[in-house]
């Protein structure tokens, strides 16, 4: 358990402070939403049976938690940063972004950290990588509109 306490929560809070230096608004807007997407989202998987994280806590809460409120937030994140602060263009940063999520899926498969189940597999995760930076970009998308649109009003 120490080991996914600190690659799937320290480790990203730590790169997550820098990010708070250069654009603290993604620590109020991005990451709670992304954490709330990414608990969902893990929690269904879980209960349903189709992914476990090792090593299995008695409440299955704890087994994704770490991830829920460190990893995933702050890759979202950067993601973001990436796009929108930095203005790197998407046909990069979706595929770069792929690779890096996908990689780290691969990997924990791989060491046996998490373990596939009632006929998940791999393409699966892709495509829902893919689906959760979609909403992740369109949800800040909304937001920067929707600030454009309080702005005027004031």
């Amino acid at each position: 358990m120490l080991i996914n306490i600190i690659l799937g929560f320290v480790l990203p809070w730590i790169s997550g402070v820098f990010l708070f230096k250069r654009a603290r608004v993604l620590l109020y807007t991005v990451v709670p939403f992304t954490a709330l997407f990414s608990m969902v989202g893990n929690q269904l998987g879980v209960q349903l049976g189709f992914w476990l994280l090792i090593p299995e806590g008695k409440i299955h809460l704890m087994n994704t938690i770490f991830i829920d409120f460190g990893y995933n937030p702050i890759v979202a994140a950067w993601f973001i940063y990436f796009l929108y602060f930095k203005q790197i263009s998407r046909w990069i940063m979706y595929p770069l972004f792929m690779v890096l999520l996908n990689g780290f899926e691969i990997y924990a498969l791989s060491v046996g950290k998490i373990i596939y189940d009632q006929g998940w597999h791999i393409l699966y995760s892709v495509i829902i990588y893919v689906i959760g930076l979609i909403v992740i970009d369109w949800y800040f998308f909304q937001l920067k509109k929707a600030a454009k649109s309080l702005a005027r009003l004031s």
